[in-house]
This record gives structure tokens, sequence and C-alpha cells, in this order.
């Protein structure tokens, strides 16, 4: 069967066809490498989506399963590079918990609004903002540690800054107010 030209045209049943002739092999090639049967699943599903999405790109020049395996190797490629920027993002979160632990844990009273103000930032600003500010990272060694843009640090930054100012002034009022 000409699979290539068939889903080429957007023949969905022979798509389907395809899916079912292929994705046992290309399920069994995927728990091989990674040696996960649920991510696996995930990578075949993530393969035969692509397959159908840039089914355009599909030539006549390779057989079918060498496209279709090369679809999946790169799937496979993209899932080991998400899931170490996740990893890398996750140990930095916690690293940044646990400074905002030993700042909020050492600062004098006084400046325990502070503290407390930086404990209540989002996970992910609260990272930037303490690379930033107690680190000296700049936007650019924050945004090539984070794998996000230069736009989005100071975008976090500038967040994060708003969101201190506005509790850091509320507990002043009421400080003074005694509300």
């Amino acid at each position: 069967m000409d699979f290539i030209n068939n889903i080429q045209q957007g023949d969905h049943l022979v798509f389907r066809q395809a899916f079912l002739q292929w994705q046992p092999k290309v399920y069994t090639y995927l728990v091989r490498k990674t040696k996960d049967e649920a991510i696996a699943e995930e990578l075949t599903q993530l393969t035969f989506i692509k397959l159908w999405d840039f089914r355009h790109t599909l030539t006549t020049e390779y057989s079918f399963d060498t496209q279709l395996f090369r679809i999946a190797r790169t799937t496979l490629i993209d899932g080991i590079r998400e899931r170490e920027r996740r990893r890398k993002l996750e140990q930095g979160l916690q690293v940044a918990n646990h400074e905002a632990g030993d700042i909020f844990r050492e600062m004098p009273t006084a400046s325990l609004e502070i503290a407390h103000a930086l404990s209540s930032l989002p996970p992910a600003r609260k990272k930037v903002f303490l690379l930033n500010r107690l680190h000296g990272y700049s936007y650019k060694q924050i945004a090539s540690e984070l794998s996000i843009s230069d736009r989005t640090v100071e975008k976090h930054i500038s967040l994060a800054l708003k969101q201190l100012k506005k509790m850091l002034l509320l507990t002043l009022l009421s400080s003074i107010t005694g509300w």
C-alpha cells in the first residue's frame, strides 16, 4: 500500500491502517529506548500526531518506515530534552525555595515582612528574582539557565517587584494604622 501519497493527501483511513500496522513497532522501539512503558506510550502517540501534522513533508525518496522512525527518534530526543529541562528547572526551584527559607530564617525581625513577601511569589518568579537580586545573575544568564527568553526574565522581575512593593506597602500601612 502507498502510505506516503495517501497520507500526504489526508486520507484518514490509510492513516488509521498505518497506525494499526506500525504502532506496535514504534512502541516497542520507544520502550527499548526509554525503559518506561508510560513514556513510550506517550511518545508513540506524539509520533503519530507529528506524522499527521507534518504529512505534507513526507517524501517518496525514503520508505514510509524510515520516515516514521525518524519522526519517532526526533520525538524521543525532544522528550528527553524536555524532561531534562524540567528536571533542571525543578532543581533550581528547590534551591530557590531553600535559599528563600534561609533568608527568612536569617533576617532580623524587622525584615520578616520582606521574607514573607518573597515567599509569597510564584515559584518561577521567585527563582528568577532570587537569581537576579540575590545571586547577581544577568537577565541573559537567567534566560540561558532556565531555557526561557530574556523578555520572560524581564517580565518575571517586573511582576515580582510590583508584587513585593504592593505587599510591603500593605504591611507598612497596616502597621501604621493598626489594621
